[in-house]
């Protein structure tokens, strides 16, 4: 083998690999976003009384690749910033930000079953409307 097709072979593996990783990650992506048709959704008052039954504060709800996203203040006095599954209400992704005791702003992150993020959705139920 020369060395132009050794140069070769390592370009095609390199972009074999580099394309392999990125279509691995390609559905963890896709996962944050939300694909109930229109039709399936429940209304923006559905998620201002979900919100209120987990002691939330809505300072804004909007709609944002297809799902919503709320951000305000939760029951324990953090800003947060949740994205919403539309049709089923269940919070698919939330960030916080509080102040740690020296003042200083410090964010978790997180989906549904991290740290601050909010319980499951139980209480109220898939294809319940105002």
């Amino acid at each position: 083998m020369n060395r132009r097709d050794a140069t070769l072979r390592r370009a095609v593996l390199a972009s074999a690999l580099a394309l392999a990783v990125g279509l691995g990650a390609w559905p963890a992506l896709a996962a944050d976003e939300c694909d109930a048709p229109a039709a399936r959704w429940q209304s923006r008052e559905a998620v201002r009384k979900m919100a209120a039954l987990r002691g939330w504060q809505v300072q804004r709800l909007k709609i944002d690749d297809g799902c919503y996203e709320l951000r305000g203040v939760d029951a324990e006095g953090r800003a947060f910033k949740a994205r919403i599954d539309p049709e089923t209400l269940e919070v698919l992704r939330m960030q916080t930000r509080a102040r740690d005791g020296d003042g200083h702003r410090k964010r978790e992150r997180g989906g549904p079953g991290a740290q601050g993020a909010a319980p499951a959705n139980e209480s109220f139920p898939a294809g319940a409307s105002s």
